[in-house]
């Protein structure tokens, strides 16, 4: 399955968080909830199913999905600018996290 992020600002005081992505054929897990590909219908407003945004069907290449990445103000540049990932069966690598070292700053 061909995985493409699109990064989207999270509203402040909102949980709307992408914590755990997985592949099982025609199956995506996120966050602990799994979606049948093969059976999702398109919403206007909401895509497909939450995070799901689009998901199309290639016969050489597969299923490749568009999910929304929430971030927030201090993003890493993974997560800013995430690379698409395709992954056959199992856990999806999402886009590093921020340092939390590199925000600190020292007195």
């Amino acid at each position: 399955m061909n995985i493409i992020f699109s990064p989207i600002v999270r509203r402040p005081g909102t949980d709307y968080e992408l914590h755990m992505l997985s592949v099982e054929g025609d199956t995506l897990t996120v966050n602990g909830t799994d979606y049948d590909l093969t059976a999702l219908e398109y919403n206007e407003d909401t895509g497909l199913a939450g995070y799901i945004q689009s998901a199309t069907r290639d016969a050489a290449s597969g299923w490749t999905v568009t999910l929304l990445l929430p971030i927030g103000d201090n993003a890493s540049e993974a997560q800013r600018f995430p690379d698409p990932v395709t992954v056959a069966s199992g856990p999806v690598p999402l886009p590093a996290p921020p340092d939390p070292e590199a925000n600190e700053t020292s007195t």
